[in-house]
Order: C-alpha cells, then sequence, then structure tokens
C-alpha cells in the first residue's frame, strides 16, 4: 500500500496483513488501533517523525513476522510484550531515543544475535544483550562479587592450610626414609618422649588412686 491512496471498509481493514509508511513524513503518536489488527504480519512505519512511546500492547499482534521503527523520535522503554511476539523474523528499533532495559526473551535474542544493529542510536538502552549495564544492576553485580570473595576466602586459607600441612609431613617422611642418621635420631627421641609420658601417666594416676583411697 506504498505510494498508494487507498480506501478499505472495516472488514478490509482487520483483514490487512501489511502496513509500508515509511519515508512518508508522519508526525505524532503511533495509533492505538493498529493493535487491533490480528492479522498483521509486517508493519514498516521507519523513516518518519513519530514521536512518544512505542505501543504497549504492541504484543497483541500475534501473527507479526516484521516490524520496522527506526529512525523515528519515538521515546521511551521498550514494551515488555514486544518479547510475545513469537512470529516475529525481523525487528528493526534503531536511531530513536529509547530508554531503560531490553527485555529479555528467546526470539528477541535470537534476532538481536543474527542482526546486532536493531538497537544502535539507542544510548540509553541498557542490559542484556548490549554490554551496557543498567544503573540498578551495578550495585547488584558488585554486590554478588563482593559477597562471593567473602564466601571463598574461608575456602582458600583451610585448602593453604591443608596442603601446607600434607606438603610438611610427607617432607618429614621422605627425610627420615632416606637418611639413615635422621631416622635414627628420630626413633630415639620418640622412644624417649614415649618413656616421659608413660612414667608421668603413671606417676600421676598412682596419685589419684592414693587421694581417692584416703578421702
Amino acid at each position: 500500500m506504498k505510494h498508494n491512496v487507498l480506501r478499505y471498509g472495516p472488514l478490509g481493514i482487520v483483514s490487512m496483513v501489511g502496513i509500508d509508511l515509511s519515508l512518508n513524513k508522519l508526525t505524532g503518536e503511533i495509533p492505538e488501533e493498529i493493535t487491533s489488527l490480528d492479522r498483521l504480519s509486517n508493519l514498516n512505519l521507519s523513516c518518519n517523525h513519530l514521536s512518544g512511546n512505542i505501543l504497549k500492547n504492541i504484543g497483541s499482534i500475534k501473527l507479526m513476522e516484521s516490524l520496522d521503527l527506526s529512525r523515528n523520535d519515538l521515546y521511551g522503554e521498550i514494551p515488555s510484550s514486544l518479547s510475545d511476539l513469537t512470529y516475529l523474523s525481523s525487528l528493526d528499533l534503531s536511531y530513536k531515543n529509547l530508554t531503560g532495559k531490553i527485555p529479555s526473551g528467546p526470539q528477541l535474542d535470537t534476532l538481536y544475535s543474527g542482526n546486532p544493529s536493531i538497537y544502535d542510536g539507542n544510548s540509553g538502552l541498557c542490559g542484556p544483550p548490549l554490554r551496557k549495564n543498567c544503573s540498578g544492576d551495578n550495585s547488584t553485580e558488585s554486590g554478588n562479587v563482593i559477597r562471593s570473595g567473602n564466601d571463598l576466602e574461608p575456602i582458600f586459607f583451610y585448602f593453604g592450610l591443608g596442603s601446607g600441612f600434607t606438603v610438611a609431613v610427607w617432607v618429614v617422611f621422605f627425610t627420615l626414609l632416606f637418611k639413615k642418621t635422621w631416622r635414627v635420631s628420630y626413633c630415639r627421641l620418640f622412644d624417649r618422649a614415649y618413656d616421659i609420658l608413660y612414667v608421668f601417666i603413671s606417676v600421676t594416676h598412682r596419685r589419684l588412686a592414693r587421694q581417692a583411697t584416703e578421702d
């Protein structure tokens, strides 16, 4: 219907499947009535001077396959209902004044992977799939990093302590194993300590037994 003036009755309007009004110097807001066109599959309003927000219930046009609203004066956030357009295979929201977090959804993620320029020219947009974080996400992500670091500190401490103890034991073991003079000295020291401990326990036991008998 581009470059032509056509007249439709009520039934013809409802049955419309494609609208291309690009490059027509249109002004004002996108009419709400467009969302009542249940069979609409292609909508191209690019390169005009349209203003206002993208229709919040644009996701109600379930059969939408191609949507081009690029190079207009639209502003505000991208409506979350856009992720409901499961048949959408072409999307262009570039070069406007859109702001806020980009809605997520399998279809939108796929479209961005195929054409990363669909959000170009909107410096106010943030969040995945863009690398720019939203202001509310920065503190959350930083907090998660800090908490995660604090949680890992005890793990690293005990891991290092256990590793150091294990290494020390193996060093002593191999030293005693291959150094005969050290092994003999260690055995003598161990025997002497055992004798002293045995005598101490025996004397203490007899003393306690004697006190118990006297009482």
